[in-house]
């Protein structure tokens, strides 16, 4: 079972389903709980956290949660392409569309020891100077930091305000790799070529829970995973109660990822949707 976290119409009426109980059960909750914990038009984020934990231990669950809907955006070039979800160490040392893309324009990675190193015109490229802009950022996204590697696929738990999501904004020109691969090298060619070719996607993955990894709490085992994704979810839902959603942003999203090996299989995608400048508006 999962809980439908396209729209606020969906998460509501997925987490009343979940708990068995009518909307205005909910809203009941919310007000007691805005009555404690909001003073001065400001909320007291641990009273917020008290409460909800309080909530959720109180109803039971007449279904166990064990999937989960996975948001990533990402722009893909317009050629045919995988529906599976790589990490970054894939896309670039086998032959996708993105290592293809790169090898067009004399860029190639190859891997040693538990790195990936880049070669422009067959050339080593140095990332020795971490003063030097960009460096820091490659480093950590082509695996230097031995134990804090970065090659994860990524995504969002909540679509309703995604749109809104300033990491949402960033990557309308393009993968924030691409973008500073394209700057370090001094090669503007490279993402202006990338975005001139590509389209800009919302995929959708319904996904194991298991297999997810929660951004800032990636120990959990798997009735906590439950635990913490159902107080993020009220927790939005409480946001809504209490907040014009003309006026709500999207900086407090549920990030998930994969393992830093794991790909997302092709048998979890469930579809995506073309990302328009009027939608990030």
């Amino acid at each position: 079972m999962y809980i439908d976290t396209h729209s606020y119409d969906t998460m509501l009426q997925g987490t009343c389903d979940c708990f068995t109980i009518p909307p205005s059960n909910l809203s009941e909750f919310f007000s007691l709980t805005a009555h404690k914990c909001i003073q001065d038009k400001c909320c007291n984020g641990n009273i917020l956290a008290a409460e909800i934990d309080t909530f959720i231990q109180q109803h039971t669950t007449n279904q166990y949660i064990d999937e989960i809907l996975f948001f990533h955006l990402g722009r893909r070039l317009n050629i045919k392409d995988t529906l599976t979800g790589n990490n970054l160490l894939e896309l670039l040392t086998t032959v996708t569309p993105l290592s293809i893309f790169l090898r067009e324009h004399n860029v190639a990675f190859s891997q040693r020891n538990g790195h990936l190193e880049i070669y422009e015109n067959g050339i080593l490229v140095s990332l020795e100077n971490t003063y030097e802009n960009g460096v820091c950022y490659l480093r950590s996204r082509l695996g230097y930091n031995i134990g804090r590697e970065d090659f994860c696929f990524n995504g969002f738990a909540f679509k309703d305000l995604v749109y809104k999501n300033t990491y949402a904004h960033s990557l309308y020109h393009g993968p924030e790799f691409i973008t500073q691969l394209s700057a370090f090298l001094k090669r503007p060619d490279i993402a202006q070529d990338y975005f001139a070719n590509s389209t800009y996607y919302c995929f959708e993955y319904c996904a194991p829970l298991e297999f997810v990894l929660f951004d800032n709490a990636d120990k959990l085992n798997q009735d906590e995973k439950v635990h913490y994704f159902l107080t993020q979810l009220i927790n939005r839902l409480f946001e809504y109660f209490n907040t014009n959603p003309k006026y709500m942003f999207d900086h407090d999203n549920l990030v998930l990822r994969l393992l830093d090996n794991a790909n997302m299989p092709i048998e979890y995608y469930c579809g995506r949707e073309i990302i328009t400048t009027e939608m990030l508006r």
